[in-house]
């Protein structure tokens, strides 16, 4: 269980005060208090491939697919943390079954190059389009990001492997889960996306249904349990739920928040909704446990712009970063800081194709030509991507979650 501390006036106890405070005074060498460990956390939110962009990372004169210009202005922000999550919201089918957007998600394995390059180290696999191109896409789609050396949550090739991640990093032992909620079944069998699931395969997928969520909370309870027993020190939840458009988490994101933080949910990271939701603690009804939860991040990449929904906040997104600290004096965990980069995709044209480019808002707005900001379009969208995202997340300023310096 994680213990919530934040210092931001002061920072962490140095390690100078650690001395003093167990000096001996007799004259004595002083005792040597083992320096805290510190890890770095990212995570964003959806990662989604449409036909406009498939078309437009193709290169003809070298007959392949390159995606990774899409995230050059945000890879130093991902590549620093200790760890990086992000939800894949496709599939790697393989070329020989044709390349294919929505409803039904197929892109090139070369999106899965360009996040391992950019620093990605965990991809949940697990949401409503997990099954848009059947079994075989969706074991094929795990062996892609295993190629990359990406670890992968959510699902599983095999009744064998976990259902959930033990990571250790820098000495810290992470449990990570990956969960989606289900659509409305079809003669008795669960669908994901309105696709049937194979019965063979239903075990293989880490899911939920709002009609039961009771019992299934209660599967999701004793996996916690299980990563625990394991030695997790802190458990994150990679949750795909809510409604899509709406900047509000609803009734059962509430629900499902309050039960994951009573089980000892550390981290709630929140995908689906394709537009921002609130970054919030919730506080445990069993004890003093906090979790701290990011009802949705938003589009990290996606074609979803207001020319085709008329909605503007679907080009929005945030990268997450949460600083833990581990006190090896004391054997405690604590979360030590929580803030974020707002983001924005931009799509501009050269040559009459399509460009796409996730922005850092805040950098990009301090240099508009280093960022391909050159439009009064453009820049007044992404002046207000910002000026939105930072009314959105901190409209309370008590929740002690600010804007990435």
């Amino acid at each position: 269980m994680v213990l919530i501390v934040f210092l931001l006036a002061t920072g962490c106890v140095h390690s100078e005060q650690a001395l003093n405070s167990n000096s001996k005074h007799d004259g004595h060498e002083r005792l040597k208090v083992p320096e805290p460990i510190e890890i770095n956390i990212a995570a964003v939110g959806d990662i989604m491939v449409h036909g406009p962009q498939i078309r437009a990372q193709y290169d003809p004169e070298a007959k392949n697919y390159e995606f990774r210009n899409n995230f050059q202005f945000v890879r130093n922000y991902i590549e620093q943390a200790d760890i990086a999550l992000v939800n894949l919201e496709t599939t790697f089918a393989g070329a020989a079954r044709g390349y294919s957007s929505y409803p039904l998600f197929n892109s090139p394995d070369a999106v899965a190059i360009a996040l391992k390059d950019t620093g990605f180290d965990i991809v949940s696999t697990v949401n409503n389009h997990t099954y848009d191109t059947g079994m075989d896409g969706m074991i094929r789609t795990q062996e892609v990001l295993s190629e990359q050396n990406m670890d992968v949550i959510g699902t599983r090739t095999d009744e064998s492997n976990p259902e959930f991640l033990i990571k250790e990093v820098k000495g810290i032992k992470m449990g990570v889960i990956g969960y989606t909620y289900e659509t409305d079944p079809w003669k008795g069998q669960k669908t994901l996306n309105g696709n049937q699931v194979d019965p063979a395969v239903e075990s293989l997928i880490n899911t939920f249904n709002y009609d039961t969520l009771d019992e299934d909370l209660m599967r999701i309870k004793n996996q916690v349990k299980m990563m625990q027993s394991q030695g997790a020190e802190l458990v994150v939840c990679f949750i795909h739920w809510g409604d899509e458009y709406h900047r509000s988490p609803n009734n059962n994101q509430i629900k499902m928040a309050q039960a994951l933080s009573n089980y000892g949910v550390d981290i709630i990271f929140g995908s689906h909704p394709h537009v921002l939701q609130p970054i919030s603690w919730i506080q445990s009804e069993v004890d003093e446990h906090q979790t701290l939860v990011a009802y949705s991040m938003g589009n990290f990449l996606s074609n979803q712009r207001y020319e085709i929904l008329k909605n503007r906040y679907t080009e929005d997104g945030i990268i997450v970063n949460v600083k833990i600290i581990k006190d090896l004096e004391l054997n405690q965990i604590r979360i030590e800081d929580v803030s974020y980069v707002p983001t924005w995709v931009h799509r501009y044209y050269e040559k009459d194709k399509p460009i796409y480019e996730i922005l850092p808002v805040c950098d990009a707005l301090e240099n508009l030509a280093a960022y391909h900001l050159t439009s009064e379009d453009s820049i007044m969208r992404v002046q207000n991507s910002k000026n939105n995202t930072i009314d959105l997340i901190e409209s309370e300023p008590s929740k002690q979650i600010h804007i990435a310096q």
